[in-house]
């Protein structure tokens, strides 16, 4: 780790690019060290101590990399030394990115260091909580950091150059919006399938952190299509390449510091918390200073209907949603920092601020691509607000599912007839269109939670909900108590309370039935002295199994986009290599 910072320092100093490959091989031998030692059980480290144990399975012990602070740093720095390696071309751009990471995994040896020795080897290890050893942690992290790491390659682009509409700056943020779009559905189903709450979004500020960067993409790809067409929003396009990256590093501090009392923190260490906030207020000034001082864009002029407007109108909505939520995000931050307490913002606070905006946007995906089809459109809403509400009722819900059910029926109308350059925005638009439909319709289901014993039955938003049995029993790892419960007569699930040997408290393992019509959770949490009544609760989500097809839509589609225009670029290279030899020039490296 010495020596990737020495290697770092000098390639933030020279720029050359070959001393930052260096730095990223000896920072990639380190975390192959630390995953060495996770996995062979080296508990004379503090860090194996405190995330592995001898029962832990071997997927999760190299998981354990990025289960905790120390190891999360290292691999943190890693990636983003890697991908500024790849990403990164001139001098200048390879400064800011070597010194990115030079930052981080200097951070990482002084407050974080995951090789630190215990004075005395520990027997055993506390090993991964029990709601982490679970498949998504294998593969949600290394992906939602992939997101976010991959921003620092359009900041040092766009600190280094101030050109906005660099290839790389668009190429690389629509990677990073695929990935953290995929990151985010790995998380939320973690979540839904494993905490039992009947929620995918909590509104946490962990889960924000990565909510952020995304709609602060999306207004940049909006804006952007506005300044190549108009030349104007240069400033504003700058900012936005590079405030991705500084809401990224705000993220880490959220995570790291133990201001926000979020699930998802690793550790409370206000010096980590310290260096980090510095950080993100360095990057944040640099950014702001960047774009304050480049060369502004032309003027408006008179905004007439069409592409452009309506491109603006997105982008401000987009805007004022990532406004709401970062304002929401950061005042526990703020409370713990100035007022010394910890506070929770309740998730009314983003259904008020952020529910009027959705309905705004969910009417505009279709409209936005398709002007001229406001009047199809219009039909649309009737017929799906009659549906809707003959179905589901007068409900706040509605409003949200109608013109969203309406933009999805246009749009996947419009894909096959789009232009096949802009067939990847309609496939992105029509899995914001989907997505808004299955979060309208979650909150239109019904809860149930009180004690049951066996041969009880409930009603629960039509479903009939019975107890049949409960046993308990021992496992390899864990003793449980499991219940049999029978939906509709018809099928059986078998939630359970698990009790680890190395864990304090017990872990509930709900159970779900998922269809394309809408869930089914069941839950038990506690098992009463009687041993024949356990605490029950159910929860029935319509139409949530379509937020993941559209979580993978919209990250496809940005993959897509990429392809698209990549292929685009390569054929207009070959038509006018062709064209002049066919004009008799030639590519012949021995002609004079």
């Amino acid at each position: 780790m010495w020596i990737t910072l020495g290697m770092a320092l000098v390639a933030a100093v020279t720029g050359r690019r070959r001393l930052l490959g260096l730095a990223t091989l000896f920072s990639v031998g380190s975390c192959a060290v630390l995953v060495w030692a996770l996995l062979a059980g080296d508990f004379s480290l503090e860090y194996v101590a405190r995330t592995t144990s001898l029962s832990t399975p071997w997927p999760y012990r190299v998981a354990a990399l990025w289960g905790g602070m120390d190891g999360s740093m290292l691999f943190y720095a890693t990636l983003s030394m890697a991908i500024a390696w790849v990403g990164l071309r001139s001098r200048a751009e390879v400064r800011i990115g070597a010194g990115v990471g030079l930052a981080l995994l200097l951070i990482a040896i002084l407050f974080a260091n995951p090789f630190t020795v215990l004075d005395i080897p520990a027997v055993d290890g506390e090993g991964l909580l029990a709601i982490l050893q679970h498949p998504a942690m294998i593969y949600h992290p290394p992906v939602l950091y992939l997101g976010l790491v991959v921003l620092v390659v359009p900041f040092a682009v766009a600190m280094a150059t101030a050109k906005t509409t660099d290839a790389r700056v668009r190429r690389w943020l629509t990677v990073s919006w695929s990935l953290l779009a995929f990151g985010m559905a790995f998380g939320a189903n973690w979540a839904y399938v494993e905490l039992g709450w009947g929620g995918f979004w909590a509104w946490d500020p962990v889960e924000n952190t990565a909510l952020i960067p995304w709609l602060a993409v999306t207004v940049y790809l909006h804006t952007r299509q506005i300044e190549a067409s108009k030349g104007s929003l240069r400033r504003t396009n700058l900012a936005l390449a590079g405030l991705p990256f500084a809401f990224s590093v705000v993220g880490i501090y959220l995570t790291r510091s133990g201001v926000t009392g979020s699930i998802h923190s690793f550790a409370e260490d206000p010096t980590v918390g310290r260096v980090l906030l510095g950080a993100a207020l360095v990057v944040t000034a640099a950014v702001v200073w960047r774009a304050v001082r480049s060369e502004p864009g032309e003027t408006w002029g008179r905004l007439r209907p069409g592409r452009s407007l309506w491109l603006a109108i997105n982008a401000v909505l987009v805007s004022l949603i990532l406004v709401f939520v970062l304002a929401g995000t950061l005042y526990p931050a703020v409370s713990s920092v100035l007022g010394d307490r910890t506070v929770v913002v309740d998730p009314r606070f983003y259904v008020m601020t952020v529910l009027p905006l959705a309905v705004v946007v969910a009417g505009s995906l279709a409209v936005a691509l398709r002007p001229r089809s406001w009047v199809v459109f219009g039909a649309l809403v009737g017929i799906a607000a009659l549906i809707a509400l003959l179905v589901a009722g007068p409900s706040v819900g509605v409003v949200l599912l109608v013109p969203a059910l309406a933009s999805l029926a246009l749009l996947v109308y419009a894909v096959w007839s789009a232009p096949r350059r802009l067939r990847a925005v309609y496939v992105g638009h029509a899995g914001m269109a989907l997505l808004l439909v299955a979060i309208a319709g979650s909150s239109l289901g019904d809860d149930f939670s009180g004690p049951m014993r066996p041969g009880d039955s409930v009603d629960v938003a039509g479903h009939e909900v019975s107890l049949t049995t409960i046993e308990t029993g021992e496992a390899d790892r864990f003793i449980f108590v499991r219940a049999h419960v029978e939906i509709d007569r018809a099928h059986t699930l078998t939630p359970e309370i698990r009790a680890y040997e190395d864990q304090a408290l017990p872990v509930a393992e709900p159970a779900l039935r998922s269809t394309p019509v809408g869930d089914v959770i069941v839950a038990i949490s506690l098992l009463f002295p009687d041993g024949e009544t356990v605490a029950v609760s159910v929860f029935v989500r319509p139409l949530v199994w379509w937020v993941w097809p559209a979580a993978a839509l919209i990250g496809l589609s940005g993959l897509l986009s990429l392809a698209g225009r990549d292929g685009a670029v390569s054929r207009r290279r070959r038509s006018a290599t062709a064209m002049q030899q066919r004009g008799g020039t030639t590519t012949d490296r021995s002609a004079p």
